[in-house]
């Protein structure tokens, strides 16, 4: 877990449910890492490339805006690909 969590329990549970379902994703989309990062810091993120590969197994948690622009760099780029 990260040292600068601040939320309760019950947001603990749901950061897990977004992390555990990022990692999926992207697991499942075969997006590359670098691709994916470079995706996400160009729409906004600001958290390195190996922070991102820490979420992306689950080792890290990210601050909730971070995680909806993960998200929305593998939803627009799996949408991208499918084109």
């Amino acid at each position: 877990m990260n040292a600068e969590w601040t939320g309760g329990p019950d947001q603990l549970i749901e950061a897990d449910e977004q992390r555990h379902g990022a990692a999926r994703q992207f697991q499942d989309t075969g997006v590359p890492l670098l691709k994916l990062w470079t995706y996400y810091y160009g729409i906004g993120g600001d958290v390195d490339e190996l922070s991102l590969d820490a979420y992306l197994n689950e080792a890290l948690h990210l601050p909730a805006a971070q995680v909806g622009l993960v998200t929305t760099a593998l939803t627009e780029l799996t949408l991208d690909d499918a084109e």
